[in-house]
């Protein structure tokens, strides 16, 4: 009796562990866009200035060049969890596409570099995790109480690096359309 009464509350536990993670991919599902304004914009070349800051002059401006293109801010994000894929699309990239359990697939960037990519839900949070031979970059996305303001945190490491490139940026969930005006009882081709 005592083992049928565990196995039903692991059963429940696992259905609203299951319910959960199916309420975080809808309330995060949306397109958003970015209003950190200047002073987040400012943080990117900021956070790359001190990632390279120690290297030899040289390597220094090369590394900065080519963080500073890895780190362009995107004016929008579209994500999309479902049917056991996550998608991540901005403005500015190509979508990263990922199972949604955390296996790792190959990812190409805009910029023709190659990584491995992964992505899964973990708790609040939304985790990709880019691994290449030069590094790794790992964003976390987190949804605020409000429903609709979305925090992406950066982190880029390598061996290269003196210290990481770590910068936090903010998405406003796009508003809905808004409401179609009053019928002027005028048909929509105008006769």
């Amino acid at each position: 009796m005592l083992a049928v009464t565990v196995i039903a509350h692991l059963g429940a536990l696992a259905a609203e562990g299951a319910t959960d993670a199916d309420e975080l991919r809808r309330r995060l599902a949306g397109e958003y866009l970015f209003v950190g304004g200047a002073p987040e914009r400012a943080l990117v070349p900021a956070a790359v200035e001190r990632s390279v800051d120690g290297m030899f002059f040289i390597a220094r401006g090369i590394a900065y060049d080519r963080l500073l293109r890895n780190c362009e801010i995107c004016s929008r994000y579209s994500l999309a969890l479902g049917g056991g894929t996550i998608s991540v699309g901005g403005s500015c990239q190509l979508p990263d596409v990922s199972p949604d359990d955390g296996r790792e697939v190959d990812h190409r960037t805009k910029l023709g570099e190659t990584s491995k990519l992964s992505q899964r839900l973990v708790g609040e949070t939304l985790v990709q995790e880019f691994r290449g031979d030069g590094g790794a970059r790992r964003v976390v996305w987190t949804l605020l109480p409000d429903g609709d303001t979305l925090r992406m945190q950066v982190l880029i490491t390598s061996k290269h690096l003196p210290r990481p490139v770590d910068y936090t940026l903010t998405y406003r969930r796009k508003s809905a359309t808004p409401a179609a005006a009053p019928d002027s009882g005028t048909p929509p081709d105008g006769r």
